[in-house]
């Protein structure tokens, strides 16, 4: 036992010390001096200027004490007005510096835009001028590996090629059945808790969907191996919590701080270290069962489709080998956490919404009964697609509440972007409730619940057809964008098949980024049987 413990235990430094590499001192003067400022000069010769920042540190100390500030406050609930809570550092630079200004993440130069015109160019890329930010990059592989969110060029083209398969629109209607499942196996439990309290229960719905979307997940990519994918999933949710705890450190941005041999560093890495030896097993024995004739083929689950696609890509490629272990495991963590904390967060956001509008969930209710029946009666892919109100009420709630609050892309050469030139090298920030919120895009009204705007489809629901992003936009747009508002369908039209509810009064409006937007202190309602 203390072999192995020894073993470990050097494996663990070995790796950090290859990774702690440091650079040549003439590229790090390059990284940590001239790239800076050149871009500062650039910028403020065209009017962009931001507040002051640390060396290296960037704005991050002032970024984290003002979040945390902003935590510790409660909103008046039926306020939607989160930018400046969720964002405050977004808010204090409007008002100083106006909407476009220049800030420091750690060592990395950005500039804030919430303009959709100029959003849309640079995701849609046409001209390959705009890639993933490289230091926002390597804390998502933290978290997620080096799998089709965060690779880059030819090799995200070869991610993108071989997992697109597992999310046509057929293969989504196959996985409805195994979603409506897990939701009704949840509503069943509220049903006995409901009759064992009386006819009226407080239920914190976010825990549940949590764990449902997490059974989702689990059956849908690793099919009959689910319990050993849900394993998986709570060392994941270990590592988020770790990385979260990191993040809030004041020294966090420095270039290299992942790396040191901390007790909590040490901690990430055994725990990333175990996921993928979790995922390897599971896909090696997926892989074993067909060599060996046992299955005719890899399954229809995620990750049977994902090894199908892989194996019919390999031999296109005369049998070199382009999508291989690592990236199946990189790609079951991005599916598994990034897939199950988003829409996890939607449907909390949702029941919420639809706690407190009472009007517009009897009139989701209806939609449901009338097109999926009452109870427990059973509920299709074609059913689903028929639900419009529902549909609307999902866009509104990401639209107020979208669980992933920022996206960036950084220059890869000089570019031209409006009537900005943007230095390579500068990276760019959107944020999304800046997009969503703004009363110049969405009416006056901005602020309101009102799920009608989105009566006539996403285009037509602002006055720009590109501001609404929960999703992102052009070629590396969400490719579980289906699968999640399928999942969300589902589980909603369960719900309300089976439950009435309204806010508790002991509901905290709090709402609060850490890796997704999520209320604080969960949302508790009073649930009762239909």
């Amino acid at each position: 036992m203390v072999m192995i413990f020894n073993r470990c235990k050097t494996n663990i430094m070995l790796v950090l010390f290859t990774r702690f590499m440091p650079l040549s001192l003439s590229t790090q003067v390059v990284c940590f001096v001239v790239t800076p400022v050149r871009i500062k000069r650039i910028m403020s010769r065209q009017g962009v200027k931001g507040p002051q920042a640390l060396w290296l540190l960037g704005n991050m100390p002032d970024i984290l004490r003002l979040q945390r500030a902003e935590a510790e406050k409660d909103m008046k609930t039926g306020d939607y007005d989160t930018l400046s809570h969720i964002l405050p550092f977004h808010t204090r630079n409007c008002q100083a510096y106006g909407k476009r200004y220049l800030w420091w993440f750690g060592w990395e130069p950005r500039i804030t835009l919430t303009e959709p015109d100029l959003i849309k160019e640079v995701l849609m890329n046409k001209n390959g001028f705009y890639s993933k930010s490289k230091i926002q990059n390597r804390f998502v592989i933290e978290v997620l590996g080096n799998g089709l969110v965060t690779t880059t060029g030819e090799e995200w083209a070869l991610h993108r090629q071989i997992v697109n398969p597992a999310f046509h629109q057929e293969k989504l209607k196959a996985m409805v059945g195994a979603m409506v499942k897990c939701a009704s196996s949840m509503a069943d439990e509220w049903e006995m808790r409901v009759q064992h309290d009386g006819g009226c229960v407080e239920l914190e719905v976010g825990d549940y969907m949590r764990h449902v979307t997490a059974d989702i997940i689990a059956h849908t990519a690793f099919g009959s191996s689910y319990e050993k994918g849900r394993k998986v999933f709570d060392q994941q949710l270990v590592l988020r919590n770790h990385l979260g705890q990191r993040a809030l450190q004041r020294f966090s941005a420095l270039p290299g701080y992942s790396l040191l041999p901390t007790p909590l560093n040490i901690q990430i890495l055994k725990t990333q270290m175990t996921i993928s030896s979790s995922l390897r097993e599971i896909i090696q024995s997926r892989r074993d069962m067909v060599n060996q004739a046992k299955n005719a083929s890899h399954g229809i689950d995620l990750l049977g489709l994902m090894l199908t696609a892989a194996s019919e890509e390999t031999a296109l490629k005369g049998g070199k080998v382009q999508f291989g272990m690592q990236a199946l495991i990189d790609n079951c963590k991005t599916f598994f956490l990034a897939g199950h904390e988003t829409t996890a967060t939607l449907l909390t956001w949702t029941m919420m919404l639809l706690a407190s509008h009472t009007t517009w969930q009897e009139s989701a209710r209806e939609e449901v009964t009338r097109v999926c029946g009452r109870g427990n009666h059973s509920i299709d892919t074609d059913m689903l697609s028929k639900l419009k109100t529902l549909n609307m009420i999902l866009n509104e709630s990401l639209r107020l509440f979208s669980p992933l609050a920022i996206q960036t892309r950084q220059a890869l050469r000089d570019a031209k972007l409006g009537d900005l030139d943007i230095p390579k090298g500068l990276s760019l920030h959107f944020p999304k409730p800046a997009v969503h919120l703004d009363p110049d895009l969405w009416g006056a009204d901005v602020l309101e619940f009102k799920p009608e705007r989105f009566a006539d489809g996403v285009a037509k629901a602002s006055k720009h057809p590109s501001a609404f992003i929960p999703f992102s936009l052009g070629p590396r747009f969400c490719v579980g964008q289906g699968f999640a508002l399928e999942e969300a369908r589902s589980v909603l039209a369960v719900v309300l098949q089976r439950f009435r509810f309204h806010l508790s009064p002991n509901y905290r409006h709090a709402p609060y980024l850490q890796f997704t937007v999520k209320p604080k202190y969960g949302v508790p309602v009073m649930l009762e049987c239909l």
